[in-house]
């Protein structure tokens, strides 16, 4: 045999090989078809299309998809305005709102010249790396690191290393999330409702003194605040105050009666 014929039969051979698999792909295709709602692509492009994973999905194809298949509610995605939560309920022919709007805020003060250091780190520098090294670089072990891991999974640039050693976000941009939340190896973030102006800028729960040594604007669990708040909205549990954000009027008697200055408006 030749080698002309040796070549005319292997594409021969190939070629209905070829159209075998085609054509079971197309049986396939056809046999397994599964129609897709035409409000998905609609629901996608309503969407912001960040896939920051704030509404429980892995991105906002999935969450368009969970709406359709009635898996998840309709004000689940905290990025989109009231305008376009609106419009997907509308669309769903469900009744909702937008989500309740939220903003991360950063729960300590402690830059430079603020909390004492106890060690100079030169390890990797990243906020997980230094908080498995003795807790960090700071006399307080519940001090913000500053070295960013936030920053890096923010999908709308809404935080940045600050000057002071610390992270700074940016209501403006934040949107709410809560992917840096997450991150943060020490729980250094909260998301606060954006309505609320009053909060406190401090996690310790080291008693007054202990607190007192290692940074100049932590809470010192005084009760000053508890005591001045005249709507019970903050109260002193664990050497540390905290604020019912659904109680808080944002008076601010709280910011002007204490005197570490750990408790700020945003």
């Amino acid at each position: 045999m030749g080698n002309e014929s040796i070549i005319l039969y292997s594409i021969i051979i190939l070629g209905g090989i070829g159209l075998a698999c085609g054509s079971l792909l197309l049986v396939a295709s056809k046999f397994f078809f599964v129609p897709l709602d035409e409000r998905v692509g609609e629901l996608i492009q309503m969407l912001p299309g960040a896939n920051c994973g704030a509404c429980g999905f892995a991105g906002c194809a999935q969450y368009a998809k969970g709406l359709i298949e009635g898996h998840t509610a309709s004000n689940a995605c905290r990025v989109i305005d009231q305008e376009k939560s609106a419009s997907i309920s509308s669309l769903l022919g469900v009744e909702g709102g937008a989500a309740d709007r939220a903003k991360a805020v950063l729960r300590c003060q402690g830059g430079e010249g603020i909390v004492q250091k106890s060690n100079d780190f030169m390890g990797l520098t990243t906020c997980r790396a230094a908080a498995l090294f003795f807790g960090g670089d700071k006399d307080c072990s519940y001090a913000c690191l500053g070295f960013g891991d936030c920053v890096e999974v923010c999908p709308f640039q809404a935080i940045s290393r600050g000057e002071n050693g610390l992270v700074a976000i940016d209501p403006e941009k934040c949107t709410g999330c809560g992917k840096c939340i997450a991150e943060c190896p020490k729980s250094m973030l909260l998301l606060v409702p954006e309505k609320s102006d009053v909060v406190v800028a401090c996690l310790s729960k080291d008693r007054g003194k202990r607190v007192s040594q290692a940074c100049k604007k932590g809470c010192i669990a005084c009760k000053r605040c508890e005591k001045a708040c005249p709507v019970n909205a903050i109260a002193v549990e664990d050497n540390l105050a905290r604020i019912d954000f659904q109680v808080c009027n944002n008076c601010g008697l709280c910011v002007e009666a204490c005197p570490t200055k750990s408790i700020i408006r945003r």
